[in-house]
């Protein structure tokens, strides 16, 4: 039987007053806080918006949750909620989430062992751009 659920947890983040831009735009019309959000990704928060931090926050009853079922998963989601998630259940620091690649077209298996996850990707298509959809200039 397939059962699935919708969990408004799992929404991206909102960029509030800079939704819908591009980084260029953002670093055009609001420098200081393009710099900001250079300087600290996880903390920053978007004028109007949300944080890395504030996602972190709506995630933890669903993690909860996700660490009490005992049948495969398949999670669905935006790009900062998965590097959240993603690093989470590898063992990485929270801070260093915001930075990690979650390539687009790619299913990410980890297979639960006893101290950590055994990782196995899966690209969807080896036509479409495995890039992971960071198209943020390199922080200086």
């Amino acid at each position: 039987i397939w059962i699935h659920w919708i969990y408004r947890s799992l929404d991206e983040l909102y960029a509030g007053v800079c939704d819908g831009m591009t980084y260029e735009e953002i670093e055009q019309l609001y420098p200081e806080d393009f710099k900001r959000r250079q300087e600290d990704k996880f903390n920053y928060r978007y004028p109007r918006g949300e944080s890395y931090l504030d996602i972190l926050s709506r995630l933890d009853p669903l993690v909860m949750e996700m660490e009490s079922y005992r049948e495969p998963l398949l999670i669905v989601g935006h790009q900062a909620v998965l590097r959240l998630l993603y690093g989470y259940f590898i063992g990485k620091k929270r801070e260093d989430c915001p930075r990690l690649s979650i390539p687009l077209n790619t299913v990410i298996k980890l297979t639960p062992r006893t101290y950590d996850c055994e990782e196995e990707r899966i690209s969807l298509s080896h036509d479409i751009s495995q890039d992971d959809g960071q198209k943020e200039p390199p922080s200086h």
